[in-house]
């Protein structure tokens, strides 16, 4: 196999970086080295083409087939190849950092004003900040680095006004650049800090993160707090997480972000959605207070109807599954079909079509329209394990539900075989639904009302550790005494 460390960088490139990358290596400012250009060609196809786990298996990277493709008869030297494909991932690394210069057109601003500022050159210096906030005005969120960009862009000037002799009549450049860095400084310990607290809630530390003496304290009474909502934000963050009741700054927060998320970049303002979902999973549903299952539901709908959540024009396969749960756990039966119907093209190519005939079938199951989850089911593909369990579940639990005990026994048995068989699902997970099939067929076969029977089942079913669909059987249990 070529070298896994250069197929494994090159695969996380998206279509448009790797036709970018073939113009950075023909460039010969960085690349002299026409050899590195055809290999980069030889590896093109089969990254464009196949998905990570056959890309590391394919026979066309394998080294001999490489070297072959490059070099025709001569005698195969695999020192030579490995250094070519520690030169290519050489390459690779910088031109991400090349790609990610050229992108923060601001950044770029910024060390060009820096490098005008002397006497002779203020045509230059005037052009360039003039193009800087020509773009600041454009933006319709601030950047990540937006406090840290604006503090070089005062110290610029202020270099600038020492560097050319300025009559220093005002201090108006050194004092913005201070208040920017205040920002910064602020805003990244209120993130670490956060970040800290959150880990706590399921890591047996958190990291050490030093606040200096009355830090939140001292930031309550600052002026940073009613002028940036940035900042406020994530001061309200730390006080929900740190708080012994963090509830009231749960809904300063929740109210704050959603009114004014267009105020935040997207990496900031998904993690605050995470900060606020994890806050009512953690600190209140986990101890009972199951009424936040609303407040759980409505950080979601309101995160994916404000644009939030979806990366790159994707949406993550697990946020995915967790927002129609939680819509269906609080009975939300209408919207969670809409998201199914308009969100779904949302998720990557794979998961798409499965994703929406087994989750509709979610939906009409807690509907009780059980009818329309067999006709639902039978459009799932069992590819992926996860949706083959997913399904042979959710029938299993319809038959029972419909009363189709022949359906049933037939189900039971074909599903414990599957089991048995597949290599693909662990032993752990196995159990769970083994676990489910047994219960189930007791359950199939116990007389309503008889307590005696039901009672030694229910013991069973709070003592198994492993099992899935543990409510369901619970209900049906408490339905059958």
């Amino acid at each position: 196999m070529l070298s896994p460390k250069l197929i494994s960088f090159l695969s996380s490139f998206s279509s448009s970086e790797l036709q970018a990358f073939d113009g950075f290596l023909r460039s010969p400012y960085f690349n002299q080295n026409s050899e590195l250009v055809k290999l980069f060609m030889l590896l093109q196809a089969p990254l464009t083409d196949l998905p990570g786990p056959k890309l590391q298996q394919a026979a066309k990277l394998e080294k001999k087939v490489v070297w072959k493709k490059l070099f025709g008869r001569q005698a195969y030297n695999d020192a030579k190849l490995r250094r070519y494909c520690s030169e290519l991932l050489h390459l690779a690394y910088q031109f991400k950092y090349v790609d990610h210069c050229i992108s923060d057109a601001k950044e770029e601003i910024v060390y060009l004003l820096n490098t005008t500022k002397q006497p002779g050159m203020e045509k230059h210096f005037r052009g360039i900040d003039r193009k800087f906030n020509n773009l600041k005005q454009s933006e319709h969120q601030p950047s990540r680095d937006y406090f840290e960009q604006l503090y070089a862009y005062h110290m610029a000037h202020h270099r600038k006004q020492e560097a050319t002799g300025e009559k220093l009549d005002n201090f108006r450049q050194i004092e913005c650049a201070d208040y920017y860095l205040d920002c910064h400084y602020y805003l990244q310990k209120l993130k670490h800090y956060c970040d800290a607290l959150g880990y706590q809630n399921f890591m047996a530390r958190k990291p050490d993160i030093r606040l200096p003496e009355d830090f939140l304290e001292k930031l309550s009474h600052s002026d940073l707090l009613k002028e940036q909502p940035w900042l406020r934000m994530y001061y309200f963050t730390a006080r929900m997480l740190a708080a012994e009741n963090g509830e009231p700054w749960f809904y300063k927060l929740k109210e704050q972000l959603f009114s004014e998320v267009e105020q935040l970049p997207e990496e900031d303002a998904n993690a605050l959605c995470i900060h606020l979902s994890n806050f009512c999973i953690d600190k209140k549903i986990n101890v009972g207070e199951t009424a936040f299952f609303h407040e759980l539901f409505d950080v979601y709908r309101r995160s994916i109807e404000s644009g939030l959540l979806i990366k790159n024009e994707v949406l993550s396969h697990q946020d995915y599954k967790n927002i129609i749960s939680v819509g269906l756990h609080i009975k939300e039966f209408a919207w969670v079909e809409y998201f199914i119907q308009h969100y779904t093209e949302k998720l990557s190519a794979e998961y798409r079509e499965n994703a929406l005939t087994y989750n509709l079938a979610k939906v009409y199951f807690h509907q009780a329209q059980y009818e329309k989850v067999i006709e639902q089911l039978r459009e799932v593909e069992y590819q992926s394990p996860v949706y083959a369990l997913g399904s042979k579940l959710l029938l299993l639990l319809t038959y029972f539900e419909m009363g189709e005990f022949l359906a049933l026994d037939s189900l039971l048995d074909s599903f414990r075989i599957y089991l048995r068989r597949n290599r693909q699902i662990s032993r752990e997970v196995k159990q769970q639904y083994l676990n489910v099939i047994r219960f189930t067929r007791k359950l199939s076969r116990v007389n309503p009302g008889d307590e005696k029977r039901l009672l030694k089942i229910e013991q069973q079913v709070q003592n198994c550790k492993t099992l899935a669909a543990r409510q369901w059987l619970q209900e049906k249990i408490a339905e059958l005494k």
